[in-house]
């Protein structure tokens, strides 16, 4: 792939400094660009790793100067994808592996690509373009939509219903039951899941993360969210428009998430709860309560965000604190 510096700057919208014909064939770092390279640097602090090496262009903020060829923008951090995306390698998939198994009644467009050792249920869709790579398992009923991405060793079960430019990562789990059990006093007895998951248009869902189906009804995940690695959504669980899940964040069952919120990675949400648009949840907190819109929590129990800030504050002059009280012996313990 090679593009002139004319035409990247006519994408990304920048104003062009420097010879327009320039070829360029990559995108790397600042350290570790080459003369067919292209670069950004969104702090004055990175200029120094270009200025004396041989880098084919920059493309930098409004307000920054060098001695290169260079594109200016008011956001070079916004142009990065465009530019990452320019240069993906992609290979063009398409047609059924022979050793893939296909069930009974499937609609499966001749632009899909399905790959080695595939299993593929009874009455399946998938819409144009769906790719779905070695190993995986695609359960009765499921529907798949157009352009979408099912890594490798992706457990797709029945009736699970996935929508267009969906991205589902290696070894990811949607639909199985979830972890329902009543005890009783012969023990724990299985509550049958009979309900599906829904994943909406521009989903993302991390490798080996887990969605769990519904008790009854839906699972639901909705449009544009994205969810990374080791992350559990359990049964009958809602998530909002463009909502970020940061690894090894579970969701217990029941639980709302609004749209547009941001959780940390490591947080924990109980079951049955409500959170609002809009959210920041910070790493490692623990939610056991709703959680108004518009709210920046942290801490377990998840509090205020400032308030978490306090509190932390006030433990680490406990020791001090203590001691001004005359309560040596607790001091001398706390300093042990």
């Amino acid at each position: 792939m090679k593009y002139t510096l004319e035409e990247i700057a006519q994408l990304i919208k920048g104003r062009l400094s420097g010879p327009s014909q320039l070829m360029i064939t990559g995108i790397n770092s600042p350290e570790l660009a080459k003369e067919t390279d292209i670069c950004i640097i969104y702090d004055e602090r990175f200029i120094d790793l270009v200025k004396d090496r041989n880098v084919g262009a920059v493309v930098i903020r409004e307000g920054l100067s060098i001695d290169k060829p260079h594109i200016v923008v008011s956001d070079p951090r916004a142009i990065m994808p465009i530019l990452l995306n320019l240069f993906v390698k992609k290979k063009e998939l398409r047609g059924i592996d022979k050793t893939a198994i296909v069930g009974n009644n499937c609609n499966i467009p001749e632009t899909c690509f399905i790959g080695p050792y595939v299993v593929i249920g009874d009455n399946v869709k998938l819409g144009e373009r769906v790719i779905i790579m070695a190993g995986s398992k695609i359960g009765d009923e499921v529907i798949i939509g157009d352009d979408s991405f099912i890594g490798y060793n992706v457990v797709v079960e029945e009736r699970t219903v996935i929508g267009k430019r969906v991205k589902i990562q290696h070894g990811a789990v949607i639909g199985k039951e979830g972890f329902g059990f009543y005890k009783s006093e012969e023990g724990y007895i299985r509550i049958p899941h009979l309900g599906n998951v829904i994943i909406e248009d521009d989903v993302e869902v991390g490798a080996n993360s887990v969605v769990d189906r519904a008790t009854l009804g839906s699972t639901v995940i909705k449009r544009g969210t994205k969810i990374d690695s080791l992350v559990l959504i359990a049964h009958n669980v809602d998530i909002g428009e463009d909502t970020a899940i940061a690894g090894q964040t579970g969701i217990a069952g029941s639980s709302e998430i609004g749209s547009h919120c941001m959780l940390g990675g490591q947080v924990g949400i109980t079951d049955h709860v409500k959170v609002g648009d809009n959210t920041i949840i910070f790493a490692k907190s623990g939610v056991i309560g709703d959680i108004p819109s518009n709210s920046v929590v942290s801490g377990t129990p998840a509090r205020p965000h400032k308030e978490w800030l306090r509190a932390q504050a006030i433990l680490l002059k406990l020791p001090k604190i203590i001691k001004q009280l005359g309560m040596k012996d607790v001091a001398d313990d706390n300093k042990e």
